[in-house]
């Protein structure tokens, strides 16, 4: 009886937890029907210029809606610059091992959800390729899955 305690959170612990997270959820949640359209798709596309002024190099061009996510992921409590502890910590390698973790997060393990989420969104920043992995992979949509029945929003 004492292990089932100590694994579940009290009553007040789960209220306030949900309190605090649900309205950035919310937020996010919103988004989960363009990730489920966009999932294993292609969100960006390669600008190369055109005639006579056709650079020598490319740019990735990202769909709208992406930045959208991205900018209001970024408003959100749920992003952490130190990702990569929660990645070091739960020494995870790969895609495969995040999915599971994110699929087995319980409330108290709001860390490693947000852990993932910053990975994709902040290492964005500067790789930008990660915000097209997010959403190609699903990383993002069951990320969002995860909080949405955990924070209990019903959308």
């Amino acid at each position: 009886m004492m292990q089932d305690e100590a694994k579940e959170l009290d009553i007040d612990t789960r209220k306030n937890l949900i309190k605090q997270y649900q309205p950035d959820a919310k937020r996010l949640v919103r988004y989960i029907s363009w990730l489920e359209m966009k999932r294993g798709g292609d969100v960006m596309q390669s600008f190369e210029g055109e005639g006579v002024e056709k650079t020598a190099f490319t740019f990735p061009v990202y769909d709208s809606t992406l930045l959208g996510f991205v900018k209001a992921a970024r408003e959100t409590q749920f992003i952490t610059r130190n990702y990569q502890y929660v990645y070091s910590r739960h020494r995870i390698r790969n895609a495969e091992q995040e999915k599971k973790l994110v699929k087995e997060a319980s409330l108290r393990d709001i860390d490693l959800l947000s852990g993932i989420l910053s990975k994709y969104v902040l290492g964005g920043m500067t790789k930008s390729v990660l915000w097209a992995q997010g959403v190609e992979s699903g990383i993002f949509l069951e990320v969002l899955y995860r909080l949405r029945d955990l924070l209990e929003i019903n959308e």
